[in-house]
């Protein structure tokens, strides 16, 4: 790989220093960089998924290229040419233009097919690239280089699916995929050291954390580095190795300026309780990167654990912004308006500040919904939203029978995407309660009871339910689990009630 490659990928802003030093296009430059985005770390509050251990057959094979021996026409070199010095400039628009005239005009240029989708590659256009390096690896079978390339893009359609989606299934896919290419790469190549940290990083996202740091550590016995420091060290942290502060403190001393290490201890610092740390170091990340919505988030959720609302919502609102569709982002603010009211506005008027909290929650809650359609702990949070009555009343008016029936349709969609979902379970049993419908309310608190045995709202709704029942001796039973979970509730079955 270019040394140009490797600078523009793990760090733009040594690029930008680099393209002074050559006086090239600065402007260029920075445009350059603020398109690239680091290869992803692990993350925080998503759910993870292990690639597959068997491949998964490819739907649709890309069309092979002819094999003639004819040879390429003299225009298309010339574009070709040119694309190759807009590409030495990082003139990257031009570049794109240019080979991809070449390719018009001979559509089984690989060459320049496999610089056009290397740049796609670069700027983060994932699927773009994939679809040119199948074009090429289908007539090359063994340039690990680009295997190297289309593997790393799967990586990151697979992170996104699980992210974005939540779409376990394709997002093992895409990384089983990726992981086949970053295979086949590594033993056509095996002393190339970027291919394993491409490996490595892979396996880290989906938590193979041994397999990670194998791969991690071999990269470093090919040639040191700081991105393979970078990610050895999360890796044994994952691992509850001691030494993974020291691995992050390796990869800042060989290049202070790689954000992804400054993230790494801030993750590392967090785990151990330090959260002021680990705020200057996403402090030091965020200056050293583009606003990365990654970061955001995570510093939102530490001012969040210091009970700072406005700095928590501040960053959770920067991060949609870098990213609209960042479903964990708008569900955390949504979570920190409930929490801490004052985030909510700096009015004085406490009725107008509550029905502010619960629409800008709604709005919060239905767009992660809406970027993450199996969101459950999002469709408990709104269902509670619409199962609450703020004018206090409990009477069967149209408008209450409206708002449970919401709150229903929110409750039966997170048992339905996660059946284990406690929460979802017992304030379903909440509704059916409040509707009448004892027998349904009954069985979802127990069920409830059974998925998460300390949680002593269930047992207080089926507490009631056994008390009007005339099941004293069950209702008496529950009333002291309450108790013993070190609430005070008052059972009228044991007061001489029914």
């Amino acid at each position: 790989m270019l040394e140009k490659e490797r600078l523009l990928l793990f760090s733009p802003n040594a690029y930008i220093r680099d393209c002074l030093m050559r006086k090239v296009n600065c402007f260029n430059c920075i445009v350059a960089a603020f398109f690239v985005c680091l290869v992803s770390a692990t993350t925080i509050n998503a759910q993870k998924v292990r690639p597959t251990p068997k491949p998964t057959a490819v739907a649709t094979k890309p069309k092979l290229l002819p094999t003639d021996k004819m040879a390429v026409p003299a225009k298309a070199v010339e574009f070709y040419d040119q694309g190759k010095a807009f590409w030495k400039e990082i003139e990257i628009n031009k570049a794109i233009e240019a080979f991809t005239r070449a390719i018009e005009i001979h559509p089984s240029y690989t060459d320049a097919l496999a610089e056009r989708g290397s740049i796609y590659f670069l700027i983060r256009k994932f699927s773009l690239a994939i679809a040119d390096l199948d074009k090429v690896l289908a007539a090359q079978s063994k340039n690990a280089k680009c295997l190297y390339y289309r593997g790393s893009a799967f990586t990151e359609l697979a992170i996104a699916k699980r992210e974005d989606d939540d779409d376990q299934r394709s997002a093992a896919d895409l990384a089983q995929r990726a992981l086949a290419d970053l295979n086949k790469a590594i033993e056509i190549s095996p002393r190339e050291y970027l291919y394993y940290n491409g490996r490595g990083q892979l396996l880290l996202e989906f938590e193979y954390f041994k397999e990670a740091r194998a791969d991690l550590e071999k990269s470093l016995s090919i040639e040191p580095n700081f991105v393979a420091h970078t990610y050895l060290g999360l890796a044994k942290h994952y691992l509850e190795d001691e030494t993974a502060m020291a691995e992050v403190e390796k990869a800042i001393k060989l290049y202070p300026k790689f954000g992804e290490a400054h993230y790494a201890r801030a993750i590392i610092n967090r785990d151990n309780g330090n959260l002021k740390n680990a705020i200057s170091d996403l402090n030091e990340a965020l200056k050293l990167s583009n606003n990365n919505e990654k970061y955001y988030n995570i510093r939102g959720m530490l001012f969040f654990r210091l009970q700072d609302g406005n700095a928590a919502v501040a960053d959770f609102t920067r991060a949609i912004k870098e990213k609209p569709d960042f479903a964990m982002a708008y569900f955390n603010r949504a979570i920190t308006y409930k929490t801490f009211p004052y985030s909510v506005s700096s009015s004085d008027d406490v009725i107008e500040k509550l029905r502010l909290q619960r629409t800008k929650m709604l709005e919060d809650l239905s767009s992660a919904i809406k970027y993450r359609p199996s969101f459950d702990a999002a469709f408990v949070e709104r269902g509670l939203i619409y199962s609450t009555d703020m004018r206090n009343r409990s009477t069967s008016d149209a408008e209450t029978l409206g708002r449970l029936k919401l709150a229903l349709s929110d409750f039966e969609n997170a048992v339905k995407i996660n059946p284990n979902n406690a929460d979802a379970f017992n304030f379903r049993g909440s509704v059916y309660d409040n509707l009448g419908k004892k027998d349904l309310a009954l069985a979802d608190y127990s069920t409830a009871i059974k998925l998460d045995p300390t949680l002593a709202t269930a047992y207080m709704g089926r507490m009631a339910i056994y008390c009007e029942q005339g099941k004293k001796e069950l209702s008496i039973a529950d009333e002291n689990k309450v108790r013993e979970l070190g609430l005070a509730t008052i059972n009228m079955c044991n007061l001489g009630g029914k």
